[in-house]
């Protein structure tokens, strides 16, 4: 028997579906939201608190190492100042022995000039007897045109008596061109038209100082040494122009 057209289906049951109001709906999202963002920043806050943590480890440990560098820079810097002050002493010493041994050779060569003047008086050569014109020394002084001299005298091997005479000096040169002869008694308060007077055993220093005039350029000192009595000699001996410093004056015997 067929069913009759649009009856109901016994099988099938209707059930009424409530739906959850919308206010409960939007609390439970805003819960869900604010249980997400409370997740997301306690998470957050404990990260933040492990980097300052990291951070603050770090800065402990850069203090420590800065600690040290600072050690080791002073370190280094005493090192280098003790280096520095001994490299300076031993610079010093150095240059106070290299002085040292300037003077000492100086000093030895002034010492054989001595003995090699002192021989020649009294052990002369075979032929090298009587009067001599030993050498002329200039030395320099603060005024440009004035200058010191110094004539030695010797008398050799025949020095059993005084020698006596008188020495006189002319300045060689050219002024303006054309050859001079000055005499030192023109230049100097030492010598006068006689001459410098001198008397001695066995040698003796003739000095003085003379003023050049302006526009004379020397060139030659004319030494003239004339002795006195029965052996009575005359010398006649030029040296070139040279300014040298006076080692030392042999003085007068």
């Amino acid at each position: 028997m067929a069913k009759p057209t649009g009856s109901p289906d016994p099988q099938m049951m209707l059930v009424s579906q409530r739906q959850t109001p919308l206010w409960k709906r939007l609390l439970m999202s805003s819960l869900v939201l604010f249980l997400v963002a409370g997740g997301f920043f306690i998470a957050g806050y404990y990260q933040g608190i492990r980097e300052k943590i990291h951070v603050l480890d770090e800065r402990a440990e850069l203090r420590l190492e800065t600690e040290q560098l600072k050690q080791d820079v002073s370190q280094l810097q005493e090192q280098a100042a003790i280096h520095k002050h001994g490299s300076e002493l031993e610079r010093q010493a150095s240059e106070r022995v290299r002085k040292e041994n300037i003077s000492l050779q100086n000093r030895v060569s002034e010492l054989e000039e001595a003995v090699s003047f002192y021989k020649g008086i009294m052990a002369p050569r075979k032929n090298d007897k009587g009067l001599r014109i030993e050498r002329l020394e200039l030395s320099s002084t603060v005024n440009k045109r004035r200058f010191k001299y110094k004539v030695v005298m010797t008398q050799v091997a025949d020095n059993s008596s005084y020698i006596s005479g008188s020495v006189s000096l002319n300045l060689v040169g050219v002024r303006q061109g054309v050859k001079e002869s000055i005499p030192f008694e023109q230049l100097s308060q030492e010598q006068s038209s006689s001459g410098i007077p001198f008397k001695f055993r066995y040698f003796q220093n003739v000095d003085g100082e003379i003023v050049v005039p302006d526009e004379f350029v020397p060139e030659q000192i004319e030494v003239i040494a004339q002795s006195k009595g029965r052996k009575a000699t005359r010398l006649e001996k030029r040296f070139d122009w040279n300014v040298l410093e006076v080692k030392g004056d042999v003085g007068k015997g």
